[in-house]
């Protein structure tokens, strides 16, 4: 075929759309997703984000989430180490240029009145809106006091509230608490447990400012997951502290949430939603899906969870799903015309 003829089989990007709208029309076609991992997982995200958005198109990541390990922030497994600040810069230019915005995430909902003074924390924030070109980026944090330092720092800045805020609310959660919250909040996200909550769902006035964790690993009715935060929390100031990871170890152990047993999972004893379930939030008109990764100690874990949240796993289309998931994981062997080496991150210059 010439330069000057056109392929009779190819067709524009609408069409290619309208072709693929079958993918997710039963299957919350309207949804926005947001990934956690950003600042962590950062090569699978982008390669997952650049294969969704070239390929699939029907199905895009919307935002990552995450942040660089400060006071403002918990780890679930092992403290992690600062990254550089030119390495966050980066990223965040490079999800920029992608059109995926950033959700800097603070989840620490134990801040003190001294952390609060942290200046790392806010340079996070206020380089976060330095790249914010396409308008997405937001910080969503757990606390109420960080809440309004930001906003008097930085008055008008797009502030979320985190889910671990409603963990640690001391007093009952009811449809009146999240609703006095998106009155102070730009969205909301609904503690895991209360996604399947009629008696919560049925009272909240605005359901598209609120945001659903659809994958939370933790037991639905979990008696301690307050208590574990508080600790999280405390060993982010006491890495060190052998006595604190003794106490998680023995809380993890009494409660035994890691030992599920595949064959109960039908009762529902995670907080990981269904599809139907996600269905039916979706007709209730939230339209806002967070994919946590903060319970996952390697991002294979992640990897499994975007596929088998975003996609419809219906029986007719299931082959479908299997060959998107599949596709998007080669990606991951593709050859590259660039060798690896350990000298990337380093730069040369002539001077001494």
């Amino acid at each position: 075929m010439s330069e000057n003829e056109q392929d009779p089989e190819a067709i524009n990007d609408q069409e290619a759309l309208k072709r693929l709208a079958y993918l997710t029309e039963n299957y919350v076609p309207e949804a926005t997703w947001t990934v956690g991992g950003a600042f962590r997982y950062d090569r699978s995200l982008k390669l997952v984000g650049n294969y969704l958005g070239a390929h699939l198109g029907v199905r895009r990541m919307d935002n990552v989430m995450g942040a660089p390990p400060c006071l403002w922030t918990l780890d679930w497994f092992v403290q992690r180490r600062p990254i550089a600040f030119d390495r966050y810069s980066s990223l965040l230019e490079e999800y920029a240029k992608m059109n995926i915005g950033v959700h800097l995430v603070f989840d620490n909902p134990f801040i003190s009145d001294e952390d609060l003074e942290d200046p790392y924390g806010m340079m996070l924030v206020q380089e976060l809106l330095k790249h914010n070109q396409n308008h997405r980026n937001a910080i969503s944090v757990a606390s109420d006091k960080l809440r309004d330092k930001i906003l008097t720092a930085i008055p008008g800045a797009p502030v979320l509230c985190h889910y671990n805020r409603l963990v640690a609310e001391p007093g009952r959660r009811t449809a009146d608490l999240y609703n006095r919250l998106a009155q102070r909040y730009a969205r909301v996200a609904l503690h895991p447990a209360d996604a399947v909550k009629p008696s919560i769902l049925d009272a909240i006035k605005e359901p598209a400012r609120f945001d659903v964790v659809i994958n939370d690993s933790c037991l639905r009715t979990c008696p301690v997951r307050k208590d574990h935060l508080r600790l999280l929390a405390a060993m982010r100031k006491d890495a060190y502290d052998v006595r604190l990871m003794q106490q998680r170890a023995n809380l993890i152990a009494r409660t035994e949430c890691q030992k599920q047993d595949p064959a109960e999972l039908h009762q529902k004893q995670s907080g990981n939603l269904t599809h139907d379930e996600i269905r039916a939030l979706y007709n209730r008109g939230m339209r806002h899906y967070l994919i946590q990764s903060s319970q996952f100690r390697n991002e294979m874990t992640l990897l499994w969870d975007v596929f088998q949240c975003m996609l419809d796993r219906s029986p007719d289309i299931s082959n479908k799903a299997a060959v998107i998931s599949t596709s998007a994981m080669a990606e991951f062997g593709r050859a590259k015309d660039q060798l690896p080496s350990g000298l990337t991150d380093f730069s040369f210059t002539n001077y001494e």
